[in-house]
């Protein structure tokens, strides 16, 4: 994991079902892996975090433009 510090918090709701297949998914990793489970939060961070590094330069940079874009109407 980077070396930034962690600053916010986000909240993500999910129904009963959706988080007991997380924790499945999480509890099959671990065993696979033979390590320890991640907790819900990390193993969220890592999809975010997985997700943002499949994104191009050229696309974040657009992504920031279209949100100034936003800001200014």
């Amino acid at each position: 994991m980077n070396n930034h510090k962690l600053t916010k918090k986000l909240q993500v709701l999910l129904t009963e079902d959706e988080v007991n297949q997380v924790n499945r998914i999480i509890l099959n990793d671990a065993l696979e892996k033979e390590e320890r489970p991640v907790s819900i939060s990390a193993f969220i961070r890592i999809l975010i975090q997985q997700e943002l590094s499949k994104r191009s330069t050229e696309e974040k940079t657009t992504i920031k433009q279209d949100l100034k874009n936003l800001k200014n109407k």
